[in-house]
């Protein structure tokens, strides 16, 4: 599997939130660097960790939380995603859409760095409950 297959597999499992397929396309070592002022964002290790403290973190604090991928690209061992972030926050019912860039590493068949660049301010301030539009 190419690494750019391997990066879009990732995301339609967590659409469909498939804990499973999480596992088996994480390394279990992964690096999982989110990017400062990501509302519970944090250096990460380990596929358990990213699984659990990322992933359940944004399903938690937001609902209908989506990653949608406008377009990837593909450099080998190295892929990139860009796109939109979208969801409600749970507590303020405020909406929120924020810009992303996501690097990842890929060997193997498996992830084993993401690096995150993201717009934080839609965000914060949706959980703020202020309306930025």
């Amino acid at each position: 599997m190419h690494s750019v297959d391997v990066v879009r597999s990732l995301y339609d499992a967590f659409a469909r939130k498939d804990a499973e397929e999480l596992r088996a396309l994480l390394h279990p070592d992964v690096e999982w660097i989110q990017c400062e002022g990501f509302p519970g964002g944090d250096h990460r290790r380990g596929a358990e960790e990213v699984i659990k403290k990322v992933f359940g973190g944004l399903r938690s604090a937001w609902e209908d939380f989506e990653a949608l991928v406008e377009e990837y690209l593909d450099a080998g061992d190295h892929v990139v995603a860009l796109g939109r972030y979208k969801g409600v926050h749970a507590e303020t019912r405020r909406p929120m859409t924020a810009v992303f860039a996501h690097v990842y590493d890929v060997h193997d068949g498996h992830i084993v760095r993401f690096r995150q660049f993201t717009d934080t301010w839609p965000m914060v301030a949706a959980i703020r409950g202020e309306d930025i539009s």
